[in-house]
């Protein structure tokens, strides 16, 4: 309700992101990308630990040469400072994955929403710390036949969506990648506490804080255009598809909420901590596991 309230107050405007290129992540399999995703990790707790310990164990029975951080990497407010202590918690377990870990901000690593201090922080600690790469707040990158488009959807959703959107949609338009990934950290769809943009919380009729803006960037720049989006939010795991996407919602990093209606129809749907694996080769394979690495469904798409 403190967001809701500053949102219809003060009118949510922050500049837009800077728009940057990641380093490319090299692929074990020419022509295959086997990757992690796990959102809203940012409490240091013992499922938090598990889910990571989940990752590690999944990674070394199937392959991985990608851990995606779906935002909201640090509760509840964000970096302090650029070497706060707390995020180096927060990050214990995944550099046993082995494998890159690229990440996108959440909402929460915005403080109260609209604290950049708080973000410069956390991009200061990726520069200074190999485990974590975070160039910019939205960036670009190659791994093996994808190419993923990180987003900075906190800005998106407090801000202007337009240099965002334009950005997001000229990449996709013009790429070359047998798959086309997008990551941020609120869905587009979600059967979650927070639902579907631009009526996030139920509040359809309040434009800034049903995330209106988001809205319109997906379905400008990411609906036709995008093989698959990630994201977390909500703190459950859940597999749906609009306008020809793929929409994984994996945020059940650390802890979970519920599954709530809201109108759309999901593959899977489950309120427990765990991970989402995904394979992009001759076809789309997701699989869904559990905080102790065990596997509770598997698709193809």
């Amino acid at each position: 309700m403190i967001a809701l309230a500053a949102a219809l107050l003060a009118g949510c405007s922050v500049p837009p992101p800077e728009l940057g290129v990641a380093p490319d992540v090299q692929v074990h399999q020419e022509d295959a990308l086997r990757l992690i995703a796990i959102g809203d990790t940012g409490e240091d707790n013992a499922s938090r630990r598990l889910v990571a310990e989940a990752a590690a164990k999944v990674c070394a029975e199937r392959g991985c040469d990608l851990l995606l951080l779906l935002g909201d990497n640090l509760y509840p407010l964000g970096l302090s400072a650029d070497d706060d202590p707390r995020f180096d918690a927060v990050m214990v377990g995944y550099e046993a994955v082995g494998v890159p870990v690229y990440g996108v901000m959440g909402n929460h690593d915005y403080g109260k929403g609209r604290d950049l201090e708080a973000a410069a922080h956390q991009l200061a600690w990726a520069s200074a710390h190999p485990l974590l790469t975070m160039p910019t707040p939205a960036y670009r990158f190659r791994a093996g036949p994808a190419e993923l488009f990180a987003l900075d959807t906190t800005r998106a959703f407090w801000g202007d969506p337009t240099p965002q959107a334009d950005w997001l949609r000229e990449g996709l338009e013009a790429s070359s990648a047998r798959w086309r990934v997008v990551l941020g950290h609120h869905p587009y769809r979600s059967n979650g506490t927070h639902g579907n943009a631009g009526a996030y919380e139920g509040l359809a009729w309040a434009p800034y804080a049903s995330g209106e803006g988001l809205e319109r960037l997906f379905e400008g720049a990411l609906c036709g255009r995008a093989d698959l989006y990630l994201s977390g939010h909500d703190h459950n795991r859940q597999w749906l598809e609009a306008c020809g996407v793929q929409l994984i919602v994996s945020g059940a990093g650390s802890k979970t909420t519920p599954i709530t209606d809201r109108g759309n129809q999901t593959r899977f749907a489950e309120a427990s901590e765990g991970l989402v694996w995904v394979e992009l080769g001759a076809q789309m394979t997701v699989a869904f596991y559990d905080q102790r690495g065990a596997l509770e469904l598997e698709g193809v798409r």
